[in-house]
Parts: structure tokens; sequence; C-alpha cells
């Protein structure tokens, strides 16, 4: 999407002076006549633009102002004005039924010199940049124009000066615009996360890597949860903290309760192995809360001091006893980092698949929405039905009317079958939203963690129709994410 959309804006022709005479030179204006004339009686020459699509804004912005720059041309041996340069301001002119100023001049009447004038005029001139334009309507709201008023009067469409104003009103947005860094497009999504610095220099940072809309999509989506996420988690924090408890960060060392027993050694069973319970743990120096997100914020109990518990299991399913302190500071140091990092990467990855649930499933709703359905459509859903059959049946959040865009209360077996019946065309679209809402009902952070024969199937296939797949979404479709240039940095040390 580019700032100049929706806006058509009317030159004055600039005609530089060629280095040399390739055509006849017009002759001197002598005495330049400005007149007003009747569109319906001006003759429009012949014209090296042989397109003439009158844009609705510009043809709305001449019936409400008329024609603000003249146009250029010359009257013929019948004493008609004939015009040279402006046949886009006459055809608007007739259609709004209003007159149009044409500067007459002098003008010879060689062919060649017309078609080289009218080339001349019509590419040499200079635009407003989008840095102006960005100011200027700005400028209009600060001298009291209404959002609605600023599209009557620039025959603009009022989404888009709402747009316009939006990244106007962000210095990040508007400077990434007017210095070329960004398309208006990005641009607005720095202006949406006006105000969250991170935010903002992590997406400046993937526009300058060269991420394109689809992949800032998945930023964007993520930057949105994350903020969400920070505001229910600052809440939750700040009640916890009131009421004297203690809140762990990244930066602790710390394991969740249900990873403790307090069962003796010779309790081999599992089952028997009961994980520590909050009240149990409660006198624990460690006793901390994780404030994590479950689909909602919620605080699950932990211990800060891990290693005076004894796990409740080990890494082969045996029952193990408190670990044996480190050898040395430096080794408890190096486990606690390690355990650390492990947490950080898998905190990042569930934020990344979170976020690329809502792309994902918009993308979705806009494949269903094309007229016809994909390529392979009908080879995809009989692998669906049968390899993955068990997807079919699966429930949850995402439905079929919901993909669809259905707004109904109805049982969904009477809706989507009425749907059918009033689209007989869709009928292969219907199986697809049904198969598709199967596997988003079965999709979950376990994908990209362990990824199966359902995850690989149905993600390539998105991807193979077109679908960006995010970083964590290649984990989950079996598919290596190329390594960033701090992966390649380790790499080679």
């Amino acid at each position: 999407m580019t700032l100049t959309e929706n806006i058509t804006v009317t030159h004055l022709t600039d005609q530089p002076q060629p280095e040399t005479a390739a055509v006849e030179a017009p002759p001197a204006a002598a005495g330049v006549a400005l007149v007003e004339v009747a569109a319906t009686d001006v003759v429009i020459e012949d014209n090296v633009r042989t397109a003439a699509d009158l844009d609705p804004a510009f043809l709305a912005s001449v019936k409400r102002h008329g024609v603000l720059l003249p146009t250029i041309g010359y009257r013929n041996t019948d004493g008609a004005v004939v015009v040279r340069d402006g046949q886009m301001r006459v055809l608007a002119a007739r259609e709004a039924g209003t007159t149009v100023p044409v500067f007459v001049t002098a003008r010879g009447d060689s062919n060649a010199a017309r078609i080289a004038e009218q080339l001349v005029a019509n590419e040499r001139r200079t635009a407003l940049t989008d840095g102006d334009r960005l100011a200027a309507y700005r400028q209009l709201e600060i001298e009291g124009l209404s959002v609605t008023a600023i599209a009557r009067e620039t025959g603009t469409k009022r989404d888009a000066v709402k747009q316009t104003l939006t990244v106007a009103k962000s210095d990040a947005a508007a400077t990434a615009v007017a210095s070329g860094q960004a398309t208006f497009t990005q641009a607005l999504l720095l202006a949406e996360f006006d105000g969250d610095d991170e935010a903002v220099t992590e997406l400046t940072e993937w526009i300058a890597e060269g991420y394109d809309d689809d992949e800032l999509a998945h930023v964007a989506a993520r930057l949105r949860r994350d903020r969400e996420r920070a505001a229910a988690v600052d809440a939750l924090t700040a009640e916890l903290t009131a009421a004297g408890k203690r809140v762990v960060t990244d930066d602790d060392d710390y394991a969740p309760l249900s990873r403790f027993t307090n069962a003796s050694d010779d309790v081999i069973a599992y089952d028997d192995r009961t994980p520590i319970t909050e009240d149990e743990h409660a006198e624990c120096p460690g006793a901390a809360y994780e404030v994590r997100q479950y689909g909602e914020v919620v605080a699950v109990p932990v211990c800060a001091t891990p290693n005076a518990h004894t796990l409740r299991v080990g890494r082969i399913g045996v029952p193990t006893s408190a670990p044996a302190e480190p050898t040395s500071d430096a080794d408890a140091e190096a486990e606690a980092e390690e355990r650390k990092a492990a947490r950080r990467l898998l905190v990042a990855n569930n934020k990344a698949w979170d976020a690329a649930d809502d792309v994902r499933r918009e993308w979705i709703a806009g494949l269903l929405q094309r007229k016809n359905a994909p390529k392979d459509a009908a080879r995809f859903l009989a692998v669906a039905l049968t390899r993955h059959a068990n997807t079919r049946y699966a429930s949850g959040v995402v439905s079929a009317r919901g993909l669809l865009g259905i707004e109904s209360s109805g049982w969904d077996g009477d809706t989507l079958s009425q749907w059918v019946e009033q689209h007989p065309t869709k009928g292969l679209h219907m199986a697809l939203t049904v198969v598709f809402a199967g596997f988003e009902n079965t999709a979950n952070r376990e994908w990209w963690r362990t990824p199966d024969a359902d995850s690989r199937g149905y993600l390539s296939q998105l991807a193979a129709w077109g679908y960006p797949l995010s970083p964590v979404e290649k984990i989950a479709a079996g598919i290596q994410p190329e390594p960033t240039d701090q992966d390649e940095d380790a790499a080679a040390e």
C-alpha cells in the first residue's frame, strides 16, 4: 500500500529547456491569454497518454473545487481553443459540468512538436513527497478540519485520511516514510506501536533487514500479544507483590513445584511420588511465583532454590534424590544459565506460536473468500480425511462458521448446510473450511516442540498455497529456519 493510492494531485507543467533541439521548437508566445472556457467547448488534441480513466478522487475534487490549475493550449484556424496539456482536467470538468482555465499561447501545429511537448509535460512533473503530504494533512487537522472535512476537501477516502494522520502524528513513522526507509503500510505498524520504544525499535530493525509485509505481520501480531500480556502480567505481579509474595523474573533460576516431590527414595511408582504442594512449599526460602500466560495470565508456584528438592523423576524415568551439589561455583552458575537459556527459548517460541495463530487464521479466512479453491484442494482433503483423520473432529475455539464469517447462533450442521445451499458452487470451500477448523483446533505449542505428521502436513500445504510461515511455524513444519546473524556468529566461534 502506498500513501498516494487514494490521492490524485494535479501539477503545473514544468518544461525544462532541452539541451539540443530534437524537433521543431514552438514559436515564442506572443501574448499569453488566460481564458475560461466551458469544458464542452474545448477541443482535446491528440495525446501521448492513451489511458484517460478518471480517478474517482480526482473527479470528486474537480466537482468540489473546479479545475484549479490552468491547462495549456492554442486556438485553431476556426478560433476554437485546443488543449495540448491537460486532457484529464478537461475530461473531469466535462463530467463535473464546469469550465476549464486555459493558457492560450501561440503554438505550432507540428505533430513532432506536440508529441515532444506532451512527453516533457507528463514526464517532468515533480509530485509532492510523502513527507510533504503527511505534513500538509497534519496542518489541515491543526487548522481545525475534521477527518471528514479533509477527505471532502482533498477528494480522498476517509479511511485513507485517518491512516495518513495516524502516521503523521507518530514521529518515528513520519520520519521513516519521509526518509524512504519504510513504506506507508510499514509506517502504519510503527505508528500503531508509537510510545513503545522497544516495539518500534524491533520493527525498525526488521524493516531495515528487508522483512516484507507478510513477515512483518507475524512480528506485529506477536508485539500486540506482548503488549496485552505485559499489561496483564503487570497487574497480576502488582497483586502478588502487594500480598507479600515473591515473583521471579527471567534472571532468576527456578523450576515449577510440579517437578519436585517430598516422597522418599523407596517410593518408586511415579504416581505415588506426588508433587510438592503450594502449602508444603510455603516455608521454603525459594517459595515464589512465576507469572505466566497459558491462554490467560496465571501465577504458577515455583521454587527459586531448585537444588534443595528431590526430583519426581530422572531423565530415564528413575526417581532421583536431590541433585548433588555442583563441584564449583562456576559449575553451579553454568547449570543455572543453561536452565535460564532453555526457559527463555521456550517462552520466546511459545509467544511466537501464539502470535502466529492470529496471522495464520486471518490468512486462511482470506483464502476461503477467494472465488476459486486453491490448487490441489481435492487431493489435500483426501489426505486430510485419511492420514490426518483424527483432526477432523477436533473441537476448540476455531469454528468453520468463524473462518467463513457466518454470523449465526444456530446448530453448526444446519448453519453450514444452509450456507452450501445458498452458495452451490462453494462446496469445496466448505469442505476445506471444516478441515481447516479441525487442524487449527489440533494445532498447539507442542507442534513446534515435537513436530509430527499433522503439523508437517498441514503447515507445509499452507506454505505451498502461499502462506508465509513464521520461523516457529517452520520448525513445526519440519523446515529448518534460516540461521540469524547471531546463530552464524555462534557457529563460527
